[in-house]
């Protein structure tokens, strides 16, 4: 069948190659190879940071109020003050200048706080203890 046959030469040309193509062949997948570890890495250091970040507790919202019930003030500055709860658990807060005057609370005198979350907590008012929850 004449000399339209392909020959075992012309199927295999990377066999009669010259050596130097070899050489630009494992450069090239030495290149990819490099390309590839460093989406690898970058890939783990993005999920470890990831990890790392959903670990941590969020900030509280700024302006989320809520209540501290049956507390007495133990100490008190203009800038901080420290409560007391009927357990004998201290709270101490960093106040802000929405607080009244720390001669307004007497050491006697069992409150509810009602406050609200910022970068230093906001005073928004307080009330007597009810006789009930003082007791519990």
């Amino acid at each position: 069948m004449g000399g339209t046959e392909p020959t075992l030469r012309s199927l295999t040309p990377a066999l009669s190659s010259p050596p130097h193509l070899f050489k630009v062949v494992a450069e090239g997948t030495a290149a990819t190879m490099k390309k590839i570890a460093f989406f690898a890495a970058a890939f783990v250091f993005v999920l470890l940071l990831t990890e790392y970040v959903n670990q941590l507790p969020p900030d509280p919202m700024p302006g989320a109020a809520f209540s501290l019930k049956s507390q007495q003030v133990v100490e008190c500055t203009p800038d901080e003050i420290t409560l007391l709860d009927n357990r004998g658990a201290e709270t101490h807060l960093m106040k802000d200048n929405s607080w009244p005057d720390c001669s307004t609370f007497q050491k006697s005198d069992v409150l509810d706080f009602f406050l609200s979350r910022g970068a230093r907590t906001k005073f928004l008012s307080d009330e007597k203890t009810e006789w009930w929850r003082k007791t519990m």
